[in-house]
């Protein structure tokens, strides 16, 4: 109802849903997902793969974005296999895309990072190696800096 009177197009609107959410169902969360898509509304499971992960969460809920959690990612104080991480975030995103799910990579810090998403064909990503969180004015400065409007 909020958007409605607020007439902003649906299609411009994605409600982000964490994967570790617990105090709601399975079945809660489709039929939350379900209608949200009878309205023209994207939906997103935030932090995948750091929860209970069920392929179930992406197999019958049709999400329209899969954000994929940091912990996938390398980082410099890691003692996890490497190789190990690498090829679970290959298949993930790998899954994700053949899913027909936009894909995007949170906690991306480093151009190293970027350069493994690059050659994992995944070129959407978020995070400090981008920029900080800001407030609105500081973003909207930037933007214009940046093009110039």
């Amino acid at each position: 109802d909020v958007v409605d009177k607020n007439k902003i197009p649906h299609e411009y609107i994605e409600i982000d849903l964490t994967e570790t959410t617990t105090d709601v169902g399975f079945k809660d969360i489709k039929k939350v997902v379900n209608g949200l898509h009878e309205r023209g509304i994207y939906t997103s499971v935030d932090d995948f793969g750091v929860g209970y992960s069920s392929l179930n969460l992406i197999r019958d809920i049709p999400w329209d974005v899969l954000k994929i959690d940091r912990s996938f990612l390398p980082t410099d104080n890691d003692d996890t296999d490497l190789s190990r991480k690498d090829t679970m975030l290959k298949h993930v995103i790998e899954m994700a895309q053949s899913l027909g799910l936009e894909c995007i990579v949170e906690g991306v810090e480093t151009a190293d990072h970027v350069e493994l998403l690059k050659k994992n064909s995944c070129f959407l990503a978020q995070g400090f190696y981008f920029d900080k969180p800001m407030p609105k004015e500081d973003f909207e400065e930037k933007l214009s800096k940046t093009y110039g409007g």
